[in-house]
């Protein structure tokens, strides 16, 4: 049992590797979207510095992006989350079969 659970700490770091991957790349298209629009420097700018405050005021072809943006930070603190769950299991069942 503890050999499967750390096959999940595995499965859940990869899929955080990942998940971490596809947000960096989705926040680059939203910045560069965000910066091609006129009127919106101010907005990029504060997507940059402060990315929670500025998903409200996102507009139009960018505000899809940012959508991508923050499923894939959901993904990631989930991954993460199973991953620390799968570890204390393991532990915990590592430590008791001896």
């Amino acid at each position: 049992m503890a050999q499967l659970a750390f096959i999940v700490v595995g499965l859940a770091l990869a899929g955080a590797l990942a998940s971490w991957v596809a947000g960096a790349w989705f926040y680059a298209r939203t910045l560069r979207e965000l910066s091609s629009e006129r009127g919106q420097p101010r907005l990029a700018w504060l997507a940059v510095v402060a990315w929670p405050f500025a998903t409200g005021r996102i507009k139009g072809a960018a505000a899809a992006r940012a959508a991508q943006v923050n499923k894939a930070l959901v993904a990631f603190l989930a991954c993460l989350m199973v991953a620390l769950a799968a570890t204390s299991v393991a532990t915990n069942l590592a430590r008791v079969s001896r």
